[in-house]
This record gives C-alpha cells, sequence and structure tokens, in this order.
C-alpha cells in the first residue's frame, strides 16, 4: 500500500497504523530525508519503504508507482494524504500561490489516483482514501485555494468510486476537523484565546489525534467496509455541528488554522 504524504504528521501516523495491522507499506515525500528517517523509525514494527516523490510532477508520481510495482507486484490501496496551505484574502490572493495548492492538493491526488488505479483495474481490485478536510463542508476565510481544492478532492472521490466500483475498486474519504499536528500548532499556541475559541465549538472538547484520522482510514480500506463507496467520512469532534467561524476574544473572527 502507498501513503502519500507519510513522513509527518497524519500521512505519518497513517503509515503507523498500517504497518500495526502488518500491511506492507510504502511512503512518499518531497523530503528524501524525511522518508529515510520515517523508514528506519518504523523499520522495526513492520515492512515499510519510502521513495522522494513530488506528486506535482507526473514525472515523480510514474516513477514512484512504478518503483513501487516492480518491488511489490501490486498495490492494495492508495492513501492520498500530501498537501499543503497558503493563506490570503481572495482579492489578493497571488495566481502563483494558488495554482500550488491547486497542483499539489487535487492534481497530485488526480495523478496518484491515476497511475495507480491503472495497477488497480488491471488486479481487478484496490481500494483508494483521499484526504480532504471539514472545508470540504464548511468555509473560513482566507483559505479559498486550500478549500476549492478539498472540494474537488471530495467529489473526484465520488467519480471514481462511480467510474471504478466495476473493477472491484472502492474510493472514499476522510474529512479531518482539527488536528493536533505540528501543521496546525501556529494557529493553536500562537493566537491569544484561538485554543479556547476552537474547544468550545467542538462538542468532544478537545482536537482529534492524527491516529484518530488514521483509524478511519484503516476502517475505510479493510474489509470491516466492504459496502462503503463514495462516502466522505467526517472526523472533526463534531466541530461542524456547531458554528463555523472561530472568535477571538477580541470579538475579531480569525481563520481556521486547517490541518
Amino acid at each position: 500500500m502507498i501513503v502519500t504524504g507519510g513522513s509527518r504528521g497524519i500521512g505519518k501516523a497513517i503509515a503507523k497504523e498500517f504497518l500495526d495491522k502488518e500491511a506492507t507499506v510504502v511512503i512518499g515525500s518531497r523530503t528524501k530525508e524525511q522518508v529515510e528517517e520515517t523508514v528506519t523509525e518504523f523499520s522495526s514494527i513492520g515492512k515499510i519503504d519510502g521513495f522522494a516523490l513530488d506528486i506535482s510532477e507526473r514525472e515523480s508520481v510514474n516513477e514512484f508507482v512504478e518503483k513501487t510495482k516492480q518491488k511489490y507486484g501490486r498495490i492494495d490501496v492508495l492513501v492520498n494524504c500530501a498537501g499543503i496551505n497558503t493563506r490570503s484574502p481572495a482579492e489578493l490572493f497571488p495566481e502563483e500561490d494558488w495554482m500550488n495548492v491547486m497542483n499539489i492538493n487535487l492534481n497530485g491526488a488526480f495523478r496518484m489516483s491515476q497511475e495507480v488505479g491503472k495497477i488497480m483495474i488491471e488486479q481487478k481490485s484496490g481500494n483508494i482514501v483521499n484526504i480532504t478536510s471539514i472545508l470540504t463542508h464548511t468555509t473560513f476565510s482566507k483559505m479559498g485555494s486550500y478549500a476549492a481544492a478539498k472540494a474537488g478532492l471530495a467529489h473526484y472521490t465520488k467519480i471514481l468510486a462511480v467510474e471504478w466500483a466495476q473493477h472491484n475498486i472502492r474510493v472514499n474519504a476522510v474529512s479531518p476537523g482539527y488536528i493536533k499536528t505540528d501543521f496546525t500548532k501556529p494557529g493553536a499556541l500562537d493566537i491569544p484565546g484561538y485554543r479556547d475559541s476552537v474547544l468550545a465549538q467542538t462538542p468532544q472538547d478537545r482536537f482529534g489525534t492524527p491516529k484518530e484520522v488514521a483509524d478511519s482510514v484503516v476502517f475505510l480500506a479493510s474489509d470491516q467496509s466492504t459496502f462503503i463507496n463514495g462516502h466522505v467520512l467526517v472526523v472533526d469532534g463534531g466541530f461542524l455541528a456547531g458554528h463555523p467561524q472561530i472568535a477571538a476574544p477580541d470579538g475579531q473572527w480569525k481563520q481556521f488554522q486547517e490541518v
């Protein structure tokens, strides 16, 4: 199985959870050193491998998928987790930044799904899980590119589920809410009152953990969910059931720092 963005944060937790379930895991990340460090760290848990991967480049995607196929013979699971975020007011959003977010968060998942999908179609089985976001379902200011990319990925998930069901391939997605990772620390720790505002609007009164997202991914990729297809599972502690904005103590709305 493959996990993109598997050397840090949620992707790393997903890789570990699959290793704990005795799966053979191949991780990909743009930073070769981080890939090697993660492979070394998890090598005592199970069978893990990794290669450098830039999902914004078709050549890199093709090379990564071909290496994996040649070494292991098949690919049963793909988790598209790699992603970036850039924030800016809509009227000032730099086109280069917009396109970069789209090229990684949406187009990167398209490239990986397309190349891995060809292998899954040939082997007549497979499972794809895309990591989207609660911004698939709501909005926060200055997050236009990220939200649009994740919403697009959620809809693309459903398209693939419909098209590839005939090949015994299931395609689902997980939309994490506020998860405690290095990616979210600046928003949670640096803005006065931010943490309390998030928790006040999360019924479970805490942030989620990468493992809780990983558990949901493993479930969707397992035989326990064989009649679940084209579904986008929200993992947010009930946040979307409340108000979608975060209020700072000064009364000014602060945008949500996303996973």
